[in-house]
């Protein structure tokens, strides 16, 4: 069970409003001095100013709950507009020979819906010819008042990182803390749980200068949730990538990752405690021609200490993506894809499924421009559910194909003009024609650059 502390006391709100101030104030100053500022410096800096609007477009029809009466799903819609004006504003600089670095950004974005402020810092400084120090402390605020919401949130969080370069063997070791802190506030805050965070990172990485290029990695994660009595957790990462020699005609990369999550307390649900892993396989032959290959086998497994057959149970996935890929002089490329995806999971048989699909990757890089548009269509073919068989239910999951289209743009448009592109559609059709579904999403961002 989740316990849930009270509200917070008007002096903190009135405390979460002077610090959104003091970020506004902050944008507002930076974007005023990005423009006026003529000072000249020694080594290096840079100022930046951007200024526009941005506009999105969501919707997503689909079946949420039964009626009383017909014991029929009923349809639920949401379309939803919302825009805002958007600033960004900052500077970088290098010091001492290019030897320190550091970068300053603030990004405001204020609309009818969400308004949101993030103030980022970067610092980088090569202390020796083989020891560099990095940091990252950022701080954003959101007013989210999408979906019937006003929920608040303010995030922190901040990094240090030493990278220490074997110069003679031409490997890099890694150490790093991070800690973080959320806090959330307002209607919808009791589906988004406070918490803190703290980690420790470690890796060992080898360039491929000579060779093949490799990576591997553990990091620590403690977490304490102050809503909860039974979110407080740690967790074990790993991480690890195999890079083929850039000399060869055949590009591949393996990659792995996972988690080991356990609660500090005992817990009665099992949502924190388990192991999940990751894994994926890339090969792609660079032909001198136009045509080549590339094909993906990705895969991930999820393990709980205690599972059951509607929330928490085990499941594996496996993609395997492969075709002839055309390209030329590396500004486009298409890739025909064929897939096939399954999912097995043996306590919960009615999740099951196989899907092969058709998609279809095209890329294109030219003139300081980057388009992806990629097409797809499929079939997605769920197993037999005995639980529902049993009980005389119909299977809550239908058979269905689907057509669907992903695309991305950067554009400039001309005299510092540029924009951003983002859009997503989907289309269900189902055997049991009441789980119909679509989604929409389409995102314009123009800005200027000055």
């Amino acid at each position: 069970m989740t316990l849930l502390r009270p509200s917070a006391p008007a002096a903190a709100s009135a405390a979460r409003h002077a610090a959104l101030a003091i970020l506004f104030g902050a944008g507002l100053a930076l974007g005023f001095f990005a423009r006026s500022a003529t000072a000249q410096v020694p080594d290096s800096l840079r100022f930046r100013f951007e200024a526009g609007a941005s506009g999105d477009l969501t919707n997503e029809r689909f079946y949420e709950s039964f009626d009383d009466t017909s014991f029929r799903r009923t349809t639920v819609d949401s379309p939803e507009r919302r825009y805002a004006g958007v600033m960004l504003a900052g500077f970088d600089a290098a010091r001492q020979g290019g030897t320190t670095w550091y970068q300053l950004i603030n990004e405001l974005s204020v609309g009818n819906r969400l308004t949101r402020d993030a103030l980022g810092f970067l610092w980088r400084s090569d202390v020796t010819p083989e020891d560099r120090l990095l940091a990252d402390p950022r701080f954003e605020y959101r007013r989210d008042r999408t979906l019937g919401r006003d929920l608040e949130e303010w995030r922190a969080s901040a990094g240090l990182r030493w990278r220490r370069s074997f110069l003679e063997s031409f490997r890099v070791l890694e150490l790093g803390l991070r800690g973080e802190s959320m806090r959330s506030s307002g209607e919808g805050a009791e589906f988004v749980l406070d918490r803190d965070a703290g980690s420790f990172a470690a890796a060992l990485e080898q360039a491929g200068l000579s060779g093949p290029e490799w990576r591997a990695g553990y990091r620590f994660t403690t977490r304490m949730f102050p809503d909860s009595t039974v979110r407080d957790h740690f967790e074990h990462g790993w991480e690890g990538r195999l890079r083929a020699d850039p000399a060869s005609i055949w590009a591949w990369q393996v990659e792995t990752s996972g988690e080991r999550r356990v609660t500090i307390d005992f817990a009665p649900t099992s949502r924190d405690n388990f192991w999940q892993e990751r894994g994926e396989l890339e090969v792609e032959r660079r032909g001198d021609g136009l045509w080549g290959f590339r094909g993906r086998l990705e895969g991930e497994a999820l393990q709980y200490d205690l599972q059951d057959s509607t929330l928490y149970f085990n499941y594996q996935t496996l993609r395997l993506t492969a075709g002839p890929r055309l390209g030329g002089l590396d500004t486009w490329s298409v890739w025909i894809a064929p897939r096939v995806e399954l999912l097995r999971s043996a306590w919960s048989p009615g999740e099951e499924y196989v899907e092969p699909a058709l998609a279809l990757e095209l890329e294109t890089l030219f003139a300081h421009a980057w388009w992806s548009v990629t097409p797809a269509a499929g079939w997605r073919e769920y197993g037999d559910d005995p639980l529902a068989e049993q009980q005389g239910l119909t299977s809550l999951r239908s058979s269905y194909g689907f057509v669907e289209l992903a695309a991305f743009g950067d554009q400039p448009i001309g005299g510092g003009v540029r924009l951003r592109l983002l859009a997503n559609a989907r289309l269900e059709a189902h055997e049991d024609d009441s789980q119909d579904a679509s989604s929409l999403y389409f995102s314009l961002d123009v800005r200027k650059i000055f």
